[in-house]
């Protein structure tokens, strides 16, 4: 594969950081312009989401002109910011890696997956931390996610194409929804009291605004229901479906400490910038392809440090999980410690890559190997 990320010193090195960002890929021998401490990471974040939320909440509210358009950046706000709470502060809290406290990481860990109204801190350590990261279980039919793909569909020996038009059903059907809508609410409830307390008066702050807000219940749905149990929802399926080759092979060269590496690729969000003397068509499609696709998947599932998704699993105690790129990077720079490293560009892409790879698997997950 060409080297897609070099391309990008086409624009000014001023702008260098942020493509960085975007793609998730560094350049050799970059290195951070902010490293954020926990505290800022959470200040951040908890900023981004809550003001999707109050966006959201204004737009609906007043219907002001063009209305709709403060809507859809509160939309993405939200998102983003939902999925950083669950995908990279809940997720390094359960590995005790955020604030270097154990107490503090799960105080967080709870705090931000009742604010996202996901699975209590404990059932996503029990999924995550006790299952997905134990050798003999990851990438396996033992693995969560593979058990919860086999649920939707997602089988073994089906073709790429007929993976693809499942995608599109389970994207579409009300009952993925819906099923997930209960799953996290029902885990919710068998919380801790102190988190059933706070989910409880988040979810009823949220559930009265139809008896004093105007246009209460449109806000209801569509600052709320529409991006926190919706679009979110079909963000964590879209991670899930390009996150790792399930039930692919493991490489016995591959030893006890990178086992996961034949099964991970990086997940980077760009493509090829147009050759120098370029025509306008090709920097027009770039220029489309660019922000209409790739820094949409980037803000809305790709986020935080789960482009260097490899990265993580190679060294899933590091503490450079905030500058994840410039890590990957630099373990390159210097000469990989285990194999090299394997990239893959665009979500669709990585999405496709498990699809083939799923399509040669055997046709029933129970009969596929453990890997013990």
């Amino acid at each position: 594969m060409d080297d897609i990320r070099a391309t990008y010193l086409r624009f000014p090195g001023w702008t260098q950081h942020f493509w960085t960002w975007q793609t998730g890929r560094a350049l050799p021998g970059q290195r951070p312009l902010i490293r954020h401490g926990w505290a800022s990471y959470l200040a951040l974040t908890l900023a981004i989401f809550l003001t999707g939320l109050a966006v959201s909440t204004v737009a609906v509210s007043m219907m002001f002109p063009l209305w709709y358009l403060a809507l859809l950046v509160g939309w993405v706000l939200t998102v983003h910011g939902e999925r950083l709470m669950v995908l990279v502060i809940a997720h390094q809290a359960l590995h005790r890696r955020f604030s270097g406290s154990k107490r503090q990481d799960a105080f967080w860990g709870e705090v931000v997956t009742v604010l996202s109204v996901f699975h209590t801190f404990g059932d996503f350590k029990e999924e995550h931390f006790d299952n997905h990261h134990r050798r003999e279980v990851f990438a396996t039919a033992a693995d969560p996610p593979v058990q919860f793909l086999q649920a939707l569909g997602f089988r073994p020996g089906l073709s790429r194409a007929a993976l693809w038009r499942r995608a599109w059903l389970v994207f579409l059907s009300p009952m993925f929804y819906w099923h997930g809508f209960t799953g996290r609410v029902g885990s919710n409830l068998h919380g801790k009291p102190w988190r059933m307390v706070g989910f409880v008066g988040w979810i009823g702050w949220w559930l009265s605004l139809p008896f004093w807000l105007p246009h209460g219940w449109l806000v209801l749905l569509l600052a709320f229901v529409v991006p926190v149990i919706l679009f979110a929802q079909l963000s964590a399926l879209l991670d899930r479906l390009g996150e790792h080759t399930w039930l692919a092979p493991r490489d016995p060269q591959l030893g006890h400490r990178f086992y996961t590496a034949s099964n991970t690729a990086a997940r980077f969000c760009g493509s090829a910038v147009p050759a120098r003397g370029g025509g306008p068509l090709a920097w027009l499609r770039w220029t489309a392809v660019n922000f209409g696709y790739h820094l949409p998947a980037r803000l809305l599932v790709v986020v935080g440090d789960l482009p260097n998704h490899d990265y993580h699993h190679r060294y899933p105690s590091t503490p450079e999980w905030t500058t994840a790129a410039y890590a990957r990077q630099h373990d390159i720079d210097t000469g990989p410690e285990g194999p090299p490293y394997r990239e893959v560009w665009g979500m669709g892409a990585a999405i496709d890559l498990m699809f083939r790879s799923l399509a040669g698997r055997e046709e029933d997950f129970g009969n596929a190997p453990s890997h013990r």
